[in-house]
């Protein structure tokens, strides 16, 4: 072999090496094998972010060299604020566990500064499951089932944290709308509990994707009626409900709304600690991407009715990133309206 041929075998391989050390740590050192990864909820089971994440679980170790498994435990609290303290401050920051979150978590920093232990830029931000679109839904024979009704009647509307009340309440409050929010249930099926016994008229602050979830009886018999839709353009299944930004009396009133609205890209957002090692990063970003496009989880999805529009961690940091960007007055104005929200008693100890 000449010398010039010895030089390019000696570089070959040396690239070979240096892309063997390339290999995250959890890879190199076998990590996840034989690990089971602790997947927290930050909401009640039974919901649309505990279905979301039980199915995504399912497959998620499978695309992970080891094969962990992963254990879901819901953690529900403070529209997920509760998970996201704990995974900031407390979670080992080793890849071991992760978390499914509301999508209100990225902006908790900024209109709840109080609440929100955490910087939301410094979480490790997997991807999300699905893009998706807020929507408001009534009982069919309720007083009012329109937002034109709302400008002159009380619609009676079931919260549980995040959207629940945060949408209802900043529609009250920017464009003079009149929702009565009854604060205090533990998540979206109870919500939905109270509108059957009668105790509310709707819910003002869900997701179009969790309506199809866990209630196509009530859209298949027209027992409910989706009376708004929260997105910046219209669902293509929602031509005809209308958009509350479409309400907007000027250019504030809009900012204020779409640093709200924005949370609707990364709809069911996964996150693990901040400080993970850089390798374990790559890995769980990497098996969230191909889990996403797995056949075996898309037919899961469908079966459950589970919409699938996945968006990835780096997309979900640029979003948050844009998301700081918004002017203080708006801020201080949204925060404002939302330091009304009801604080939740405090538990009795035994």
């Amino acid at each position: 072999m000449g010398r010039k041929t010895k030089a390019a075998a000696c570089v070959g391989l040396a690239a070979l090496l240096i892309g063997a050390g390339d290999l995250s740590p959890a890879q190199a050192d076998d990590f996840y094998k034989g690990k089971r990864v602790k997947f927290l909820v930050g909401s009640s089971p039974g919901g649309g972010y505990d279905t979301y994440a039980r199915v995504l679980a399912r497959h998620y170790g499978k695309h992970i060299a080891g094969n962990p498994s992963f254990v879901v435990q819901n953690m529900p609290g403070a529209s997920s604020r509760r998970v996201a303290n704990f995974l900031y401050n407390k979670a080992p920051k080793d890849g071991s566990t992760i978390a499914g979150v509301f999508s209100g978590i990225p902006t908790e920093p900024l209109v709840n500064p109080d609440k929100a232990h955490f910087d939301a830029r410094k979480f490790t931000w997997i991807g999300s499951a699905n893009k998706g679109t807020f929507v408001g839904f009534v009982w069919a024979t309720a007083p009012v089932t329109t937002l034109e009704g709302l400008k002159t009647k009380q619609m009676i509307v079931g919260a549980s944290g995040g959207a629940t009340y945060d949408f209802p309440a900043l529609a009250n409050e920017l464009l003079g709308l009149n929702f009565k929010i009854v604060a205090g249930y533990t998540g979206t099926k109870a919500i939905g509990l109270a509108m059957e016994r009668g105790e509310v008229h709707g819910n003002a602050g869900t997701t179009w994707a969790s309506i199809k979830t866990q209630h196509p009886g009530w859209l298949k018999d027209k027992k409910v009626k989706v009376f708004v839709q929260y997105r910046r353009d219209k669902h293509p299944e929602l031509p005809h409900v209308t958009k509350m930004l479409d309400l907007a009396k000027n250019e504030n009133d809009r900012q204020a709304l779409n640093l709200m609205y924005v949370r609707q890209e990364y709809q069911r957002p996964y996150i693990a600690p901040p400080g993970l090692p850089a390798g374990r990063v790559k890995i769980l970003r990497a098996a969230f991407d191909a889990t996403v496009r797995d056949p075996a989880y898309l037919s899961d999805a469908k079966k459950r009715r589970l919409e699938v529009d996945p968006l990835s961690g780096a997309q979900i940091e640029a979003l948050i990133a844009e998301v700081y960007k918004t002017p203080k007055a708006v801020v201080d104005r949204v925060r404002g309206i939302l330091a009304k929200r009801p604080k939740r008693p405090k538990r009795k100890k035994k």
